[in-house]
C-alpha cells in the first residue's frame, strides 16, 4: 500500500494554501530550511514539526516563543486528529487530503486498514527518521514513549534514564498520548534497578506473581500486571530503561512485542548516548570555563589588554595565588620585547607553559615557536639538531636538513634544560645571541636569523656560573630578563583549584564523569609539599579519574602523598621549623624522594612516575642529594630506562 502524503492547509489573511510533503516528518517554521514555510512573525525561524508514527500524527513544539496551539490550548506534544485545527501566530494550519480522510476513518472506526506487520515497520521506520533530526534528549523520550506505547498497544509507556545510579530524566504518557504525572512513582524501583542490570528484555505476564518480583511491595502496591521492560545501553553503559504496561490484562505482552521493544532500544540508545555524551562534554565546557575564570582572574584593578573571553590571564597557567599574580604582572611587562628570557624553577612548575602563554600573547604569536630540550641529546646530535647540517657532515648525514633555529626565524626559540649545555655549545649559543648568526654543521656558509631565546633551567644558571660551569658572557647575554616560576608549595589557596580543574581536564580527555575532591582528601593534598609541582598533581588527578569514581577520598590518594603528608604534619613541627626556608625545602624534597625509592626500590622510572617528575630528573636529585646507591641500582635503571 503506498504512503500517503502528508497535506496541510494553511490560512493566514483570508489567503489560503495548500503543501503536500512526503516523508514521515514536516518541519514547519519561518527558516529557510523549513518544509513548510510561514511568512508569519510570531512563527519561530523553527517552529513546530509533524511526525507520522505508523497511522498517526503528532504535533511536537520545538520550544518556540510564541508557542504552538490546539483549541485554544498551548500544546508540547500531541496526537493529531482530522477535526484539529492548529493555531500559530495569525497563521492557522489544518490536516486534509487522504491522510485526515484515512484518520477520520480510525476515528470512527477504531480499527487499522493496514496489516499490522506493515504499520510496525512504518512506525520503526519513522522513529528512526525523526531520530536523524533531534538532539534534545526530552523530545527523543516522548517519541520513544509514543513509539513504544502504539507497536505493543498498551496502557502506558515509560522512558527513565540514570546518571550516576540516579534518576535523571523520567517520562510516561498513556494510550492517549497524555503525559503521566509523577512517572518515577508509577514504575517499580526494584523493577527498574533490575532491568538495568538485565542483558535482555524483560517480560512480565503478572508482575506481582511471577518469578522473582513475587511479593515485592512496590510493583503489588502500583497494581502492576503485565510489563515489558528492556534496558538501554550504550557502550556498555546503562542508560535507563524503556518500559510499556498494562493494569488490566494478564500477559497482554508476547515475545513478538519484545523483539519490537528490544529494536526501538537499540536505536534509542545510540541516539541518546550520543546526545547525552555531548550534553555532557558541553556540561563540562561550561563548568571548564567558569572554572578558568576563577583561576586565570587577576588582582582588582583596571582591565588588562591580556583579558581574554574566558575571564583573563595567560593561556595555559591557573592561579589566584600572589605568587602567581607576581608572575603574571612580571610576564605582561616583557610581552612586546624581543629581549632574552630566562625562566628558572623546579621541574613541574611549567617553564614550558611559561614561554608558550608569552609567544602565544606577544605579538609574534603568529610567528613559529620552536622547543629543543639541551639535556636530552649528546653534543654531537644536538649541534645538528640546533643548527642543521648538509648532506655527507657525518655518516647518516643523507640531505641537507634545517636546525631547529632556521626553523624558529622570526619566531621564539625555547631552550629547555640550557644549563646542561656543554662549554662548546654554549659557545655556539653566545655567537648566535651576539651575531644572529648560524652554520649548519659541515658548512661555512653563513646564515643569518632573527630569533627570540627563551631559555628555562630548574638549576640555578647564577650558581652555575660562580661553580665556573657555565660561561659568564652567555649567562648576561641570557638573562636580560629573569622569570622565577613558585613551587606548588609555595602557591597558596592553588592546589584546591588546580585540583578542581585537572579533574575536569582528565575526565573531558578520558570520556568519563568529572569526579569532585572529598574534604580529608583536600586537606591531605593541601598538606603534600609537591616535589613534582604542578606536573605530579596533575598526574594525580589523571590516575585519580582513571580508576575510581565519584567524590575522591583519602584512601584513594597514591601512598607516597598520604606518608609524606603525614610525616610533614608532624616532622616540620619538631625537626624543621628552626632551619632556612631554603633548608627546609630541601629537607622535605629529600625526604618525598627516599619515600618514593623505598616504594620502588628496584624501578627508578616508577619512583620518578610517583614523584611526578623525569626518571632524568630523579637521577640527577640522587646526585645532587648523594642518595645514589649502588652498581646494583645503576644497571637496573640501564635496563629498565626503556619504561
Amino acid at each position: 500500500m503506498m504512503e500517503v502524503p502528508l497535506e496541510i492547509s494553511l490560512e493566514r489573511d483570508q489567503l489560503r494554501q495548500v503543501v503536500s510533503v512526503d516523508g514521515d516528518t514536516v518541519l514547519i517554521g519561518r527558516g529557510s530550511d523549513c518544509d513548510v514555510r510561514l511568512d508569519d512573525p510570531m512563527a519561530s525561524r523553527r517552529h513546530c514539526r509533524l511526525e507520522r508514527l505508523g497511522e498517526e500524527v503528532f504535533l511536537v513544539d520545538l520550544g518556540s516563543a510564541n508557542g504552538t496551539w490546539i483549541d485554544g490550548q498551548q500544546i508540547d506534544r500531541r496526537p493529531l486528529t482530522a477535526q484539529d485545527i492548529i493555531q500559530i501566530g495569525g497563521t492557522t494550519i489544518r490536516l486534509t487530503g487522504g491522510l485526515a480522510e484515512r484518520l477520520a476513518a480510525m476515528e470512527s472506526t477504531r480499527t487499522q486498514e493496514t496489516p499490522q506487520e506493515e504499520d510496525t515497520l512504518r512506525t520503526m521506520l519513522a522513529v528512526a527518521r525523526t531520530l536523524d533530526q533531534e538532539d534534545r534528549v526530552e523530545r527523543v523520550a516522548a517519541l520513544l514513549v509514543d513509539a513504544a506505547v502504539s507497536l505493543c498497544r498498551a496502557e502506558r509507556g515509560f522512558l527513565f534514564l540514570l546518571e550516576d545510579g540516579k534518576v535523571s530524566l523520567a517520562l510516561a504518557r498513556n494510550f492517549a498520548r497524555e503525559p503521566v504525572s509523577a512517572p518515577e512513582r508509577k514504575f517499580s524501583r526494584t523493577l527498574l534497578e533490575a532491568t538495568a542490570k538485565a542483558k535482555a528484555p524483560v517480560l512480565l505476564r503478572d508482575a506481582a506473581s511471577d518469578g522473582e518480583f513475587a511479593g515485592v511491595e512496590s510493583i503489588s502496591d502500583l497494581g502492576l500486571r503485565s510489563v515489558l521492560a528492556v534496558p538501554l545501553r550504550f557502550r556498555g553503559e546503562a542508560l535507563g530503561l524503556l518500559a510499556v504496561d498494562h493494569r488490566m490484562t494478564v500477559a497482554a505482552f508476547r515475545q513478538r512485542d519484545a523483539e519490537l521493544i528490544g529494536g526501538l532500544a537499540g536505536m534509542a540508545a545510540s541516539h541518546l548516548g550520543s546526545s547525552l555524551e555531548s550534553q555532557r562534554r558541553q556540561r563540562m565546557q561550561r563548568r571548564l570555563t567558569r572554572l578558568e575564570r576563577q583561576l586565570g582572574r587577576r588582582n582588582e584593578g583596571p582591565q588588562s589588554a591580556l583579558d581574554t573571553p574566558t575571564g583573563g590571564g595567560f593561556h595555559g597557567l591557573y592561579g589566584t595565588s600572589p605568587a602567581m599574580q607576581e608572575l603574571f604582572g612580571q610576564m605582561e611587562r616583557i610581552l612586546d620585547s624581543d629581549v632574552p628570557v630566562v625562566i628558572e624553577g623546579e621541574s613541574g612548575t611549567g617553564k614550558e607553559l611559561v614561554a608558550r602563554a608569552l609567544h602565544l600573547h606577544g605579538r609574534k604569536a603568529d610567528r613559529p615557536f620552536v622547543v629543543e630540550n639541551c639535556g636530552a641529546l649528546p653534543d654531537s646530535l644536538l649541534e645538528s639538531e640546533l643548527f642543521g647540517h648538509v648532506k655527507g657532515a657525518f655518516t647518516g648525514a643523507t640531505r641537507d636538513r634545517k636546525g631547529r633555529f632556521e626553523e624558529a626565524d622570526g619566531g621564539i626559540m625555547f631552550l629547555d634544560e640550557v644549563a646542561e649545555m656543554s662549554e662548546a655549545m654554549q659557545a655556539r649559543l653566545l655567537r648566535v645571541l651576539q651575531e644572529g648568526e648560524i652554520r649548519r654543521v659541515g658548512s661555512n656558509e653563513v646564515r643569518h636569523i632573527q630569533v627570540r631565546v627563551i631559555a628555562a633551567s630548574n638549576v640555578s644558571l647564577q650558581e652555575r656560573v660562580e661553580q665556573g660551569r657555565f660561561r659568564e658572557d652567555l649567562f648576561y647575554r641570557l638573562k636580560v630578563v629573569s622569570l622565577r616560576l613558585p613551587p606548588l608549595r609555595d602557591r597558596e589557596g592553588d592546589v584546591p583549584l588546580l585540583s578542581e580543574h585537572f579533574l575536569v581536564l582528565e575526565a573531558a580527555d578520558q570520556g568519563r564523569t568529572t569526579r569532585t575532591v572529598g574534604a580529608a582528601a583536600m586537606e591531605r593534598l593541601t598538606q603534600y609539599s609537591w616535589p613534582g609541582n604542578v606536573r605530579q598533581l596533575r598526574n594525580e588527578m589523571r590516575r585519580l579519574t582513571l580508576l575510581g569514581e565519584g567524590e575522591v577520598q583519602v584512601e584513594e590518594l597514591s601512598p607516597v602523598i598520604l606518608e609524606v603528608a603525614a610525616a610533614d604534619k608532624t616532622n616540620l613541627v619538631e625537626d624543621d621549623s628552626s632551619l632556612p626556608l631554603t633548608e627546609r625545602v630541601k629537607a622535605l624534597e629529600i625526604r618525598a624522594i627516599q619515600m618514593a625509592l623505598e616504594q620502588e626500590p628496584n624501578n627508578r622510572s616508577r619512583a620518578a612516575k610517583l614523584l611526578g617528575i623525569t626518571r632524568f630528573t630523579l637521577l640527577r636529585k640522587i646526585e645532587k642529594y648523594n642518595l645514589a646507591g649502588g652498581d646494583k641500582e645503576d644497571r637496573e635503571d640501564q635496563e629498565d630506562s626503556s619504561d
